[in-house]
């Protein structure tokens, strides 16, 4: 083995490594703060709510440790087969987990659904870190209330008030979150942020346009699969995306008057996916009708995996 190589080897041996569940309510900030902490928009964000449908491992390599954070969809009340496909996702994210990471926002209390979430907690044995998001946006006074609320609850090793929109605090949970991690091998390469394909975060960040740009029911009826990706000789990728929905009348929003709808959402699409691949992006996008797929489970199964 090689000086360089032996060396690396030791220095990912002190590294602390380990898997850290992030779960919450949706809407709470989840993904907004895994991309501030990982430094790159990996994850899709949107006011609107259960706009993450699949666990996503976003990882972060330091000097000293290597932090596999699992971003999970948000706690929610199921309602049709998406719905339950979603929290399914949420709880399968608790397994193997050695740290869990909850994020609230300052309510100045213990939410009723997160009374509901605690309950399944009894036998938990990790750590858990209570996140207080959102403290730009509020007095002082309501992050201390909410603060001392869920201490009251005797669940958290750790409370930590944090901004993930304005990167306050992110540096501090960082570091709180490595010291309860064992020491081991990492995992990843070091260059690695994500366990997903290209396809799947293009597809996602496809979507989110979708979700910031429409509204009512379309968003929750959108799935994106990537037909076509390819990168030419003077280095341009091109890109064939389909967006699947369930009736004609969303098809219609979504391509909208003489196709500005469609051109804005791949603009906005076009312009963030170059920053993910750093390439110059060709991107065409098509809409396509495919009746009910929310309500059928392997539909629902193939149009939220990465596949093409």
């Amino acid at each position: 083995m090689m000086a360089a190589e032996a060396q690396a080897e030791r220095k990912a041996e002190k590294r602390r490594t380990g898997f850290v569940a992030v779960l919450g309510q949706t809407n709470v900030g989840k993904s907004t703060f895994l991309n501030a902490a990982i430094g790159q928009k990996l994850l899709i964000t949107s006011s609107k709510p259960q706009t993450t449908r699949n666990r996503i491992r976003c990882v972060l390599t330091t000097d000293d440790a290597q932090i596999v954070f699992v971003d999970t969809p948000g706690m929610h009340k199921p309602g049709d087969a998406l719905s339950k496909h979603i929290l399914r996702e949420a709880k399968r994210g608790l397994r193997g987990m050695d740290l869990l990471v909850y994020m609230v926002e300052p309510w100045g209390e213990v939410s009723k659904l997160d009374r509901l979430v605690f309950d399944d907690w009894k036998d938990f044995e990790v750590p858990v870190i209570l996140l207080v998001n959102k403290t730009d946006s509020v007095k002082a006074n309501e992050v201390a209330e909410t603060l001392i609320a869920y201490e009251k609850t005797d669940l958290f090793a750790e409370l930590i008030p944090v901004s993930a929109m304005r990167h306050q605090g992110i540096s501090d949970v960082i570091e709180t979150i490595s010291k309860y991690l064992p020491l081991g091998m990492t995992l990843f390469p070091d260059e690695q942020k994500s366990d997903q394909t290209e396809d799947f975060l293009i597809g996602e960040l496809i979507r989110e346009k979708v979700f910031r740009l429409t509204h009512r029911e379309v968003p929750y009826s959108t799935a994106v699969r990537l037909k076509w990706l390819n990168e030419r000789d003077d280095g341009i990728v091109e890109i064939k995306a389909e967006i699947v929905v369930e009736r004609e009348s969303q098809k219609g929003i979504l391509i909208g008057k003489g196709g500005k709808m469609i051109k804005k959402i791949g603009s906005l699409a076009r312009a963030d996916i170059e920053k993910l691949l750093g390439h110059r992006v060709f991107l065409e996008t098509i809409v396509k009708v495919q009746a009910n797929w929310t309500h059928d489970s392997d539909q629902i199964q193939q149009l939220t995996q990465s596949n093409r």
